[in-house]
């Protein structure tokens, strides 16, 4: 994503040809390690695309993605999850899922999918498996 729509996201409401329009509910930006994405906020049916543009476009032998700051996902993310878990895993990658909040632990809970994804308390955690 160019630096412009990130800084878009960050700023508030906005007024265009079509009205108000709200804040972004969500960010997904690159984290100071290589493969670490930072998610934010409410990740839905909206942050999905960008979510499978961002792991896609990771040339490195594992993903982590940093969830401390997320506090909901629908199933089109756990669908990218999925997605991007048996990608990675043909390409001989890993996929690091870090901080899983609560919200976002029942969700995987309820659909059984928790147990498909390695995943590690927080940030550092998920780094120090991978040295």
């Amino acid at each position: 994503m160019a630096e412009a729509d990130e800084e878009k996201r960050r700023d508030g409401a906005t007024i265009d040809e079509r009205g108000l329009r709200p804040p972004a509910a969500y960010t997904i930006r690159e984290g100071d390690a290589p493969g670490v994405l930072v998610l934010e906020g409410e990740l839905d049916l909206a942050a999905a695309p960008e979510l499978r543009k961002r792991i896609d476009e990771s040339s490195t032998s594992a993903v982590v993605l940093d969830f401390a700051r997320t506090t909901f996902i629908d199933s089109a993310v756990l669908k990218e999850l999925l997605r991007a878990r048996d990608e990675l895993t043909q390409r001989g990658a890993r996929l690091i899922l870090a901080g899983v909040p609560m919200p976002v632990r029942r969700l995987m809970d309820l659909t059984r999918t928790s147990e498909l994804f390695e995943d590690a308390s927080d940030l550092d955690a998920a780094l120090k498996r991978l040295s």
